[in-house]
């Protein structure tokens, strides 16, 4: 498979039982090798359920993160990409916590209990000096929700909140080991993660959550190999997936008050004369609004393309996605764009933010409406980027817009100030393998999951403070 580099980045991460070759079809049963590889093992050791059963207050290999609409909640998916466990996990960090924390650290009070510890901190140093005092890292017990969590299928890979009302909500969770499409409510009344039909007392999510085949229909095929990224529309009722090595797009019926159900998929979308292609990033270009496009980049040779999607319900019983137009990654030094990793959208939708690969580079697109009501889609600037970057997101605590980029390999996260020029800011040092990121713009935080060192790097985005693209708070004890 080619996919997402180095090899222990979370898109690889999944053990392989033979190579595929280019002629594989693009939907088809999902193989149960890797799953079947990884049962074998634990059948020849003599561990009991109990001891391979994953702890409900750690994470490990976190990968999706996701704030929640009233920012008080963090859900953080670890994928147990190591398998240490028979399972992964999907926990809930509690954010007034998170920032309680914090505040009384920036404040130069120390967090003296047993499960804090000063990390990289400079004892000479404080806020009355002007200067940031150091990062401090904390057991995750301290700020996850207790009996709140609940288990998932391994290699898990990307995460999104759909609101479904009254303090409600639905997670959309990509799982790469079942391989599935795992849905997951979230009780608001209740405090509690729930994919089990209320058994509760952290079981593990049954088939019933376990989106893989279409309507449901086992006469029908399988189309859920290699889940990858997830766009939720709360106001539309639907999610879409996209799926390595296969190039499809999958498409999630999710009634605020039914079942969701897998309703629709497309395949072919990035094929060349030379492959089949990746579909990789997606983004809604302006999800507040009725009947918005959703955007799909790709992956592969000779592919520059974005291609475009309506979601279309009519009178159907279940919605369809229709493929719309797509354009070129070109201009401004993207004529080569063939690595497309990430794509958002400011709020008012008229910029598109694309993180690719090849080459190294964040591009911006304008996408407002012309005079026929269609995005124009016009590169408007352009700046290289890290190596490896994966992930994009956009915030504006107070001083104005930035982009952040997650740098994989680099341990770092890239502020890029898009106004006047598209220019580097600032390089933030997060911790080993940093992938999604999520922000709270109530809270002035970036939360960025740490892939290998098993963390959730707290960065502070406070305009005019010594803290501000600082790590003010590492969740988790780094791994080893």
């Amino acid at each position: 498979m080619t996919s997402v580099a180095p090899a222990i980045d979370p898109a690889r991460a999944t053990p392989r039982a033979r190579p595929r070759s280019n002629s594989t079809p693009m939907i088809r049963t999902p193989g149960p090798v890797r799953v079947a590889a990884a049962l074998v093992l634990l059948a020849g050791c003599t561990a009991s359920s109990e001891e391979v059963r994953p702890p409900d207050d750690e994470l490990f290999f976190p990968t999706g993160i996701a704030v929640s609409p009233d920012e008080t909640l963090l859900f953080v998916a670890s994928a147990n990409s190591d398998l240490r466990y028979d399972s992964g996990v999907v926990s809930v960090v509690d954010l007034p916590t998170v920032d309680r924390d914090v505040d009384r650290l920036l404040a130069g009070q120390d967090l003296d209990e047993a499960d804090c510890k000063p990390s990289d901190t400079c004892p000479t140093c404080g806020p009355e000096l002007g200067v940031f005092r150091g990062t401090v890292r904390c057991h995750e017990r301290r700020y996850l929700l207790s009996n709140a969590s609940v288990r998932t299928g391994n290699f898990s890979t990307d995460l999104g909140v759909q609101d479904t009302g009254v303090g409600n909500l639905r997670l959309i969770l990509p799982v790469r080991g079942d391989p599935s499409i795992t849905w997951i409510d979230w009780n608001g009344a209740d405090r509690r993660l729930d994919c089990e039909g209320g058994a509760g007392g952290f079981a593990l999510c049954d088939d019933d959550h376990r989106l893989n085949r279409l309507l449901d229909n086992k006469e029908l095929p399988a189309v859920v190999e290699e889940p990858y990224e997830v766009y939720v529309d709360s106001d539309g009722e639907y999610a879409m997936v996209t799926h390595l090595t296969t190039g499809v797009v999958s498409l999630v019926d999710s009634p605020r008050a039914g079942k969701p159900v897998l309703a629709d998929a497309l395949s072919g979308l990035f094929a060349t004369q030379f492959d089949i292609g990746q579909a990789t990033a997606i983004a809604g270009r302006s999800p507040a609004l009725p009947g918005t496009l959703v955007y799909v980049g790709g992956r592969g040779r000779d592919q520059n393309r974005i291609q475009v999607f309506s979601v279309d319900r009519g009178s159907r019983a279940r919605p369809v996605m229709v493929p719309t137009f797509f354009f070129h990654l070109t201009g401004l030094g993207a004529t080569s764009s063939t690595d497309t990793r990430a794509i958002t959208f400011n709020t008012a939708g008229d910029r598109m933010f694309v993180v690719n690969r090849l080459p190294p580079s964040l591009q911006v697109y304008d996408t407002s409406l012309d005079t026929t009501g269609l995005p124009r889609n016009r590169i408007v600037g352009a700046t290289d980027l890290c190596r490896e970057a994966s992930r994009v997101v956009l915030a504006d605590t107070g001083d104005g817009e930035r982009a952040y980029v997650s740098c994989f390999s680099d341990g770092q996260v890239w502020v890029i100030d898009p106004r006047a020029g598209v220019q580097l800011e600032a390089i933030i040092q997060v911790g080993r393998g940093p992938h999604e990121m999520a922000v709270s713009t109530t809270h002035r935080k970036l939360y960025v999951s740490n892939f290998l060192e098993d963390t959730i790097a707290v960065v502070d985005l406070t305009p005019g403070v010594p803290s501000r693209n600082h790590v003010v708070l590492r969740i988790g004890e780094p791994r080893e």
